[in-house]
């Protein structure tokens, strides 16, 4: 892995930790998704820190280039959290909706 890779991976991380933490005392984000952000970031401080891990996994999984494991790692995390995240939405929609209708029962009962 190169060194340009490295550092950015540090850089990147330590600007999602700022990031994050800033969201966090605002209490912007909630505790469960700032947890994900923050072992997120630190997995890229790691694979930074030491590149001997990505290597090492890239080797067993059978890639030439210990970068292109890297980028493979990122794509499929995030594609996992984006699945999560609809989920949830799916959930939190399906919960409104429930709400509104019961609300508007409630509201034509006492109408008529």
């Amino acid at each position: 892995m190169s060194l340009t890779l490295r550092v950015l991976l540090v850089i990147f991380a330590v600007i999602v930790f700022y990031f994050v933490i800033r969201k966090l005392k605002k209490a912007q984000i909630q505790v469960l998704d700032s947890l994900f952000w923050l072992l997120f970031s630190t997995s890229f401080v790691l694979l930074g820190i030491f590149p001997e891990i990505a290597v090492c996994i890239s080797g067993l999984l059978g890639f030439i280039s210990a970068s292109n494991f890297v980028f493979l790692y990122v794509i499929a995390v995030l594609v996992v959290r984006d699945f999560a995240n609809s989920v949830r939405l799916a959930k939190q929609e399906e919960r409104l909706n429930s709400l509104v209708q019961s609300i508007a029962l409630k509201s034509f009962k006492d109408v008529n």
